[in-house]
């Protein structure tokens, strides 16, 4: 990693180098020669800059951290998801001797605001590691700061904003989950042999970050992989409640019935979907995908209510991936700035075999 950046900082400053020296071999340079000199170099600058700094979140030492005092800070707590997140982190850092603390806002509703207020309880109690959900990362950069200079290790969890914000991110890639949701409901959609998809979109809240950059990724892989039109016909809020979700699409399915897919970028939305396809007899004619691997989950699809469920092993996420992590950091170890979750998909014929081997009952 710090190969890369040496070598990018000093392509950068042969690139200035050379725009100098073709400035210096004219005699009189036309003021727009100028301007693109001032404009490159303003450039190489800043880019310089950025690299310098992701060099520098690289470069930072925390082998001074023996006893891990550790913060992890989710968008929410319970449910399979973060519920699962907070177990396997509970017991690794047992395992580990470590002083942890889960944390979520009260009000998942308050997003980047109520995980900085968390964060920054955090710095002031002391924790030496603080991994949080940090979304839109400008909101962060103050309280980045500070607890670099306070020599605090931060990681972002469950997302990905850059090397020159943080030293390393853990959990899942939001536009890479939003590309295998697109190329699935791409497959399904050929496979009926639809001439156009007319989708409605679900989410916590149409202002989460993290959850349009899942649309996003859908979107991109759609355009990729689907021959026919794709028309967004309206979008949904869940609320983080799978009965808000529902009768948020049943809404939508009454202003758009010609809705055949349904683009679910929360774990809340898909329950609400399948609880709506199911209710409403619509399997086999509208797409939707979940994104768990429970009970409820399982057998939605094996009922034809979901075309298939997909999730992380998020035990492992917030446990051992983590802590894993923050071992090789502070043991001053090769580390990689992206560390993603393998991502498990379960198909309609593959329900069986994987609640079999996983000890689910879904019959």
């Amino acid at each position: 990693m710090k190969i890369k950046k040496i070598t990018a900082l000093l392509l950068t400053a042969a690139m200035m180098f050379t725009l100098t020296a073709c400035g210096a071999g004219s005699d009189a340079p036309s003021d727009a020669s100028a301007d693109v000199e001032d404009a490159a170099a303003d450039g190489a600058e800043t880019s310089a800059g950025t690299e310098e700094s992701a060099a520098a979140k690289a470069d930072a030492d925390y082998t001074g951290i023996t006893d891990v005092k550790i913060a992890l800070i989710g968008e929410t707590s319970g449910g399979n998801f973060w519920g699962n997140i907070e177990q396997g982190f509970a017991d690794a850092t047992a395992a580990r001797g470590w002083e942890s603390v889960y944390w979520a806002p009260a009000d998942a509703e308050t997003g980047d605001a109520g995980v900085l207020d968390l964060a920054e309880t955090a710095l002031i109690q002391g924790y030496n590691v603080i991994a949080a959900n940090m979304v839109d990362i400008s909101i962060f950069e103050d309280f980045l700061n500070r607890a670099e200079e306070a020599g605090v290790l931060v990681l972002d969890f469950n997302n990905n904003p850059g090397e020159e914000y943080v030293v390393a991110q853990v959990g899942i890639d939001s536009y890479e989950s939003g590309k295998q949701q697109g190329e699935k409901i791409a497959q399904f959609a050929e496979e009926k042999g639809l001439e156009e998809i007319n989708y409605v979109s679900m989410s916590i809240a149409s202002s989460n970050v993290a959850q349009q950059t899942v649309k996003s990724g859908v979107l991109d892989s759609l355009a990729e992989n689907y021959s026919g039109a794709v028309n967004e016909l309206g979008e949904g809020e869940s609320e983080s409640n799978a009965a808000t979700a529902q009768d948020a699409i049943g809404a939508l399915f009454i202003a758009h019935p010609e809705t055949n897919v349904i683009i679910c970028c929360d774990m809340y939305s898909a329950v609400g979907a399948a609880s709506y396809i199911e209710e409403n007899g619509l399997q086999g004619q509208v797409i939707a995908c979940g994104l768990s691997l429970d009970e409820d989950a399982l057998r939605r699809v094996k009922s034809g209510a979901l075309s298939a469920t997909s999730s992380v092993d998020t035990v492992y996420m917030g446990g051992e991936q983590l802590c894993g992590v923050v071992e090789q950091i502070i043991n001053g170890e090769e580390f990689e700035y992206k560390n993603f979750p393998p991502k498990i998909w379960v198909m309609p014929e593959e329900v069986d075999a994987y609640a079999a081997e996983h000890g689910i009952n879904i019959n």
